[in-house]
Parts: structure tokens; sequence; C-alpha cells
């Protein structure tokens, strides 16, 4: 299946999508993206670099909806996006960008501070090198994912998260934010004006709280395939997780995220979209925060 030349987003209005759109005809404006029907599966594509290649990126790729490719801070570089592009071109999934700090010796999971200006600019960076080689392919972004300790950061610093959905914004405004199921991601999408799909992780623990587990943690990574899979049919079938200490955790999200890393990733990713039959990718729609006399802050135009 491969995906025709689509429409460039300058001919269409965000009148008319609003209008259109289910989600944003509720009273309670929402940055939350709106699935007419079961979930979006998404994976990340192109996390090597020169010579390096990740094993197995591509075996999970008929089984997602969506895939999100490195952009060159992490990881990437100019071949594996164009090698990365054809596939999801050939595959007909909607493509993301996959964005990290600047941190290719550490594959972006190292603990980086920047200024508001230099995080800005990154993402700029990212958005822009993906975004122009999509198009000499004939298509255009759909979501932006981030990657290793910027994912993390975002899911808890109301801060960061804000300043990457506002630079998310200047890129394009009909872009999707993909991110942890948490309330700073929703927020930061409604202040910046654009749409925001929480995710889930089959293969991750959670804490109590609703929050991954950082990768140091020794019970960070679900190893075990039958595990993997029994918190995957508790996602799709219950919205919850169990948590690292018991505790039954309810997950508001409308993407589920697998990788090539996974213990069994292939067979897990077909688990998982037959579970899932009616998976649908994400699309990109316009999004702009009403006016709130309680809230200024959250009015952008």
């Amino acid at each position: 299946m491969r995906r025709s030349r689509q429409k460039g987003r300058s001919h269409r209005t965000s009148e008319g999508s609003s209008s259109s759109s289910p989600a944003a005809s509720e009273s309670s404006p929402s940055a939350k993206v709106y699935l007419p029907f079961g979930l979006d599966i998404n994976t990340n594509l192109g996390e090597g670099f020169g010579r390096y290649r990740i094993d197995g990126e591509a075996d999970v790729l008929p089984y997602v909806t969506s895939a999100n490719i490195a952009c060159g801070a992490h990881a990437g570089d100019p071949v594996l996006i164009e090698e990365a592009l054809e596939m999801v071109r050939y595959y007909g999934l909607s493509l993301g960008a996959h964005i990290g700090y600047p941190d290719l010796a550490g594959f972006g999971r190292r603990e980086i501070h920047l200024t508001t200006a230099e995080l800005r600019a990154s993402v700029l960076y990212q958005l822009g090198a993906l975004s122009g080689m999509a198009r000499t392919l004939g298509f255009e972004i759909t979501q932006v994912r981030p990657h290793g300790y910027l994912y993390r950061q975002m899911s808890q610093d109301i801060r960061v998260a804000t300043i990457v959905a506002k630079a998310i914004h200047e890129i394009d405004p009909w872009l999707v934010l993909i991110g942890p199921a948490t309330s700073c991601i929703l927020t930061a999408g409604e202040r910046a004006g654009i749409r925001v799909a929480m995710e889930a992780w089959v293969d991750r623990t959670y804490d109590a709280k609703g929050h991954l587990l950082p990768h140091t943690h020794s019970r960070a990574i679900i190893k075990n395939p039958n595990e993997i899979l029994k918190q995957a049919r508790n996602l799709i079938y219950k919205r919850q997780v169990v948590a690292n200490d018991g505790t039954i955790v309810k997950l508001d999200f409308q993407t589920i995220h697998l990788h090539a890393g996974m213990t069994d990733a292939e067979n897990v990713a077909e688990e998982v979209r037959r579970l899932l039959p009616n998976a649908c990718s994400l699309t990109s729609e316009p999004y702009s925060v009403e006016q709130d006399s309680q809230s200024p802050e959250l009015a952008f135009s």
C-alpha cells in the first residue's frame, strides 16, 4: 500500500476542519485528538547512525499504523531518514518525527537541560529536516513524538512540554504531539494550540502515579513476552495497568507504542494488532483554544 501525494496543508482552513470534527464542537475545548474508532499503534524508525542500524525495525511495520523517524539529534542521519521515509511510504503509515535532545553518544537518554531558545531551535531544526525530506517523496509529517530524557521530562515539567509544543505549532499547527498519558502533555497542547495523542506502553512498567519507571530502574522494562501481552490486554480492554507496587492505574490514551527492541517484537506486534482489528492512524488537524477569562494563560492566537 503506497500513499499518494498529499494536498498541502496550506490549502486547508482551520475553520473547515473545526466545524467538521466532533471533538471541536464540544463545549469544553480539549487538545486531545479525536479518533472515530480504535487506537493508533506507533513505532520508532531509523534510530541508527552511520553504519549502525537497529535490527528488526522493519519487522513491526506491517502491524502498526504510524511510524516516527529519528531526526538526527538522538539518532538518525540523512541516509537513514530517506530509507525510513521509503518504508513509511511503502506501508502507507502516518509519518511522525521522533525528536530528542542532541545526544548521539547517549542515545538521548542522558539528563540534559537546554535554555528555552536552545530547546526551541533544536525542535525546529529536527522537524524542518524531516519535513523537507518527506516533501520530496510527496507526503507530510502527521505527528511528533519526543524521545528518551525529553519524553520523560515532558511528562512532569510543564515548562519544557510547553516549549516543545509551541515550537511544533510554529512549524505546523496541524501536527499532533504524542506524549506520555499525563496532564502536562494535555495542558501543553492546550497552551500551544495543537492536538495531543496520549500514549501507553506495553513493555514498560508504570509507577502508582501513572509515570513510566526510568530506564535506570531494575524493573523498568517488561522482558517476558507473556507479561507484555498481558499488559497489552489490560490496556486495550480495561484502559489500565498494574503499577510496580501492585496499584491499578487507569490511563487515558489514544495511541499504543511498540518498538523493535521488545522481546519477541514481531510476534508481540502481530498479537497487539490482532487485539485491535480497528486500529486507525492519527490524522493532522488544526486546533485553537478559545479565550477563557478564568485561564488567560491558555489563550493563544
